[in-house]
């Protein structure tokens, strides 16, 4: 993808000194966490979900962020994201991760919406002339789509959607993202800080000795770090010679994606939208993986898998392999994010030395201390 983003430079300062590990607290404290879910995740634009997860009107999805829950349903004039929660009591509407629904009814008491947010029926509620049912309809959150995503934001000032996503677009038109279809989703708890997870699933230094599939598949050796502009950051790697996918296989007889570059049809294109939505370009499937931070120990992992819908379209499709090698991965990933945040939460911690295969995590790091400012990265 070098010839379809800007000028890579070779000479960056990280290839002299490498980086270093943040604090304890940057990683694991109460107020470096509520840094985060103020300035970064309450906000900046979020990517949320796939537009293929919403084919029809009434097609919704749920979402937790922080110990907020949110619904993003596919009403009359497009995607729309509302805050999960009756007007009446605050009872929470929907408790399903995906579904389809015409009508969302509270069973607290029997209030009652439409797909677009407005409230139908107050079903026996009594009120008199001091209610006005036209101002009493869900909350909605601001709503985008870009190259198939969907992002929401929480506040009315975020930063500008495309000039965060800078050169995200490229690799979007390439892989045809808006066009692809999600086959699976599944959600994995993980007791571990998001930032950890973000940190793991963005270098494959430890390929080698955790994850003897990928590794087997992948050349750990034959790899480097993007320098991209935009709130992203991103690395690539190369399918070793006897395999043409990421798969428990290695083989697979989909067709690669037709845009896709010849120099990137045996590569793996890491691409991740800040703060937390990575993206595993490859020539015949997408993969995208969320973490949504539940507290400063927690979080939920969601993982998509999309393919070209002229694959999915065949009687004999079939993702199996490419689904039962990450989801294994991701087991073998989530223990290490655990016993590494078990090790953090050390307040005797002291931060170590991150190689020249690290700088994706050091970038993370960085970009997260920019945006909580003043944060407590020199407290404990």
């Amino acid at each position: 993808m070098f010839d379809l983003i800007g000028q890579q430079d070779d000479q960056r300062a990280y290839y002299d000194t490498g980086g270093r590990g943040r604090s304890h607290a940057f990683y694991t404290g109460e107020e470096q966490y509520r840094r985060e879910m103020e300035r970064i995740y309450g906000r900046r634009w979020l990517p949320v979900d796939h537009v293929s997860r919403f084919p029809e009107k009434g097609s919704y999805v749920t979402l937790t962020i922080g110990t907020g829950s949110v619904l993003i349903i596919n009403g009359d004039d497009g995607i729309q994201a509302y805050h999960n929660y009756c007007r009446h009591r605050g009872y929470r509407l929907v408790e399903e991760a995906a579904g389809k629904r015409q009508s969302l009814v509270c069973i607290y008491h029997c209030w009652v919406y439409d797909r677009n947010g407005k409230l139908k029926s107050l079903n026996g509620t009594y009120f008199d002339h001091f209610f006005d049912k036209e101002k009493n309809g869900l909350l909605p959150v601001r709503t985008e789509v870009r190259y198939g995503v969907v992002f929401i934001t929480f506040s009315d000032d975020a930063p500008d959607l495309d000039a965060s996503l800078g050169e995200f677009g490229e690799f979007a038109r390439v892989y045809e993202l808006a066009d692809l279809k999600c086959v699976q989703a599944k959600d994995y708890p993980v007791a571990s800080n998001w930032k950890l997870v973000a940190h793991n699933v963005n270098e494959s230094l430890h390929f080698p000795t955790a994850h003897k599939d990928l590794h087997r598949i992948t050349d750990f050796d034959d790899a480097g770090t993007y320098e991209l502009k935009g709130d992203i950051v991103g690395a690539w790697q190369v399918i070793r010679d006897s395999y043409n996918s990421v798969s428990m296989t290695g083989r697979s007889q989909r067709a690669p994606m037709p845009l896709v570059p010849e120099a990137d049809l045996k590569k793996i294109n890491w691409i991740t939208i800040l703060p937390n939505l990575l993206f595993g370009f490859t020539a015949d499937y997408v993969m995208m993986q969320w973490v949504w931070p539940e507290s400063p120990s927690t979080c939920i992992v969601r993982h998509f898998w999309l393919f070209h819908p002229s694959e999915t379209a065949k009687s004999d499709f079939s993702h199996e392999a490419v689904f039962a090698l990450w989801d294994k991965a991701n087991y073998e990933d989530w223990e290490l994010c655990e016993r590494t945040h078990r090790g953090l939460s050390n307040p005797l911690w002291s931060p170590g030395q991150l190689s020249l295969d690290e700088e994706v995590v050091s970038q993370i790091d960085a970009w997260v201390a920019r945006e909580t400012a003043d944060s407590v990265e020199n407290e404990g």
